[in-house]
């Protein structure tokens, strides 16, 4: 009793700082894990990419394995898609006609048209492979998740971004093999049908039965709100796994892919979501929309999905499947792209409320 006393007499005594040292051990390892959670798909695709260059024979493996019909990667956008159909949240209140309207056709119809001039004017000075996948980036429908939570943190109308992604991923398992084929046309013929009846099993079907399951059992859509960033980290794990046994089957070709080439597409890759933005800045303000809705156009339609792009590559016939590991580095690239502009602007969203300072906030200095 003696010697406790002793000691928590000598820990009275201690300096303040001292005494502290403990709590900002947690508070640091807390904010790490914060970060370290934020960051999970970029730091994770660093990895498995490096992992994937540097063992290549894992993942080779791993891409051999079949299912049934389906391969691994096939099974994992499965599960992207289940996931991303229990996370859906009510879209009840975003009855916007004008502002979605609007968003569906420039997700869909405009921003697409830019897969052409990538293809046509880096054509001899690019690789090939490389243009296009930057071109898949570019005819995906907008992002699933990043987008919807840039929204809410620049005070947007959330529910109108959840039901422009439902819609415009919806539509876009119609629109994108149509777009895809015209992009490959010169190489591969794709039957636009084939590849739509593909992407329909790979991304509609598991969509609508992951929202069906929310809808049909209360259970699960509670599960799915209280869990919503463990599914989200599940979802972020099925990517960095296609993304792995992609980079690995395509080894050879990435370690031998030109610097100056990579250079080219980490240009692009900025450049077109500055271009998405400054196109959306331009046709959201001449169609005068509100505050809210403003903000969620002009983000939302400047944002591509790398879920989508990772399906539609794991849909492409087999000559072209084979690509897939290169195709999808200027994918990554864009992605990244789009999170470190938007994450770098969203600083600026948390200024007050006034509708010129958030549009001056979506385009940089």
């Amino acid at each position: 009793l003696k010697s406790s006393s002793a000691r928590s007499e000598r820990y009275r005594h201690k300096n303040p700082q001292q005494r502290r040292a403990p709590q900002r051990i947690a508070f640091g390892a807390m904010a790490l894990k914060d970060k370290l959670i934020k960051n999970f798909l970029i730091i994770g695709l660093l990895c498995v990419i490096t992992f994937g260059l540097i063992f290549p024979a894992p993942g080779v493996a791993v891409n051999s394995i079949k299912l049934g019909t389906l391969g691994i990667p096939q099974l994992a956008v499965v599960i992207i898609f289940i996931v991303s159909g229990l996370c859906l949240d009510s879209v009840s209140d975003s009855l916007q006609p004008k502002a979605l309207t609007l968003g569906a056709i420039l997700v869909l119809g405009v921003t697409p048209l830019i897969s052409w001039p990538i293809l046509v004017l880096g054509k001899g000075r690019v690789d090939m492979t490389l243009l296009e996948g930057m071109a898949v980036f570019c005819v995906v429908p907008t992002t699933l998740s990043s987008g919807v939570t840039m929204v809410t943190q620049a005070k947007g109308n959330v529910s109108l971004a959840v039901l422009l992604t439902t819609i415009t991923n919806l539509l876009g398992v119609f629109t994108m093999p149509w777009s895809v084929s015209l992009i490959f046309a010169a190489s591969v013929s794709i039957p636009p049908m084939e590849m739509l009846f593909e992407l329909i099993w790979l991304t509609l079907v598991p969509l609508v039965i992951g929202m069906g399951l929310r809808k049909a059992s209360r259970t699960l859509e509670k599960f799915s709100k209280d869990n919503k960033k463990k599914l989200g980290l599940s979802q972020n794990t099925c990517i960095l796994c296609v993304v792995w046994t992609m980079t690995s089957s395509a080894q050879d070709k990435i370690v031998h892919a030109a610097p100056s080439d990579l250079w080219a597409c980490a240009f692009l890759a900025a450049a077109v979501h500055l271009v998405y933005r400054v196109v959306g800045y331009i046709v959201a303000t001449a169609a005068r929309l509100p505050g809210r809705e403003w903000v969620t156009i002009v983000l939302m339609c400047s944002q591509k999905s790398l879920p989508v792009v990772v399906s539609v590559l794991s849909a492409l016939p087999p000559a072209l499947r084979v690509h897939a590991g290169v195709m999808v580095v200027p994918a990554i690239m864009a992605h990244a792209a789009q999170l470190i502009i938007d994450s770098i602007l969203a600083v600026r969203w948390e200024q007050p409320d006034a509708t010129e300072t958030l549009k001056s906030a979506l385009l940089p200095n």
